[in-house]
């Protein structure tokens, strides 16, 4: 997480304690890597409670990893609990394989509860979009995180005859002059 996303999460929590009566709600969901073709992507959904009071039969569905571009590995994209006390969080993670490359959008993800037991009305929160999501080639993240030893050889290569050169030249001169007079041998 960036520095941003830290801070204002926190400005939500603190301003969620402050004026908050009852449950509260923040429903977050995490794409926890980069997500490249063939390898797995581990998203996370969180939510915390931070009302005074527990929320009840809070579920959510996320369909944006439901169709036939990605495969499924373990998890759910869907939860549901009964209760969830104040000050705590629940946590489920979602695994999935990206088949091919491109950009896809991804929407918000709802989340119902209720705030109090005999409440027949659910409340509504969704999570943070991202507006788009870039799945990469395998042959690009290659091409990212290589270790160019190629490009690394080059530069000590010149650094080395940056440095020889004017070593050389100032022993040949050590050798062969003194104070500025060529020596007798």
């Amino acid at each position: 997480m960036n520095f941003k996303t830290v801070i204002s999460l926190f400005l939500v929590i603190f301003v969620s304690f402050v004026y908050c009566d009852g449950a509260e709600l923040l429903f977050h969901k995490k794409i926890v890597e980069g997500p490249v073709v063939g390898k797995e992507l581990p998203i996370q959904f969180i939510i915390y409670n931070v009302g005074s009071e527990s929320a009840y039969d809070i579920s959510f569905i996320d369909n944006d990893f439901s169709n036939a571009e990605f495969e499924f590995v373990s998890g759910s994209s869907e939860g549901k609990w009964e209760t969830l006390a104040p000050n705590s969080q629940i946590q489920t993670n979602l695994t999935v394989i990206p088949k091919k490359s491109g950009i896809y959008s991804l929407t918000s993800t709802v989340l119902n509860y209720r705030k109090t037991q005999t409440s027949s009305e659910f409340t509504v929160s969704s999570a943070a979009s991202y507006s788009g999501m870039y799945v990469e080639s395998q042959s690009d993240y290659d091409k990212r995180t290589s270790l160019l030893v190629k490009e690394w050889i080059t530069f000590f290569i010149l650094c080395a005859g940056a440095i020889a050169l004017p070593y050389s030249i100032s022993t040949y001169y050590k050798k062969n002059y003194e104070n500025g007079i060529k020596k007798q041998n």
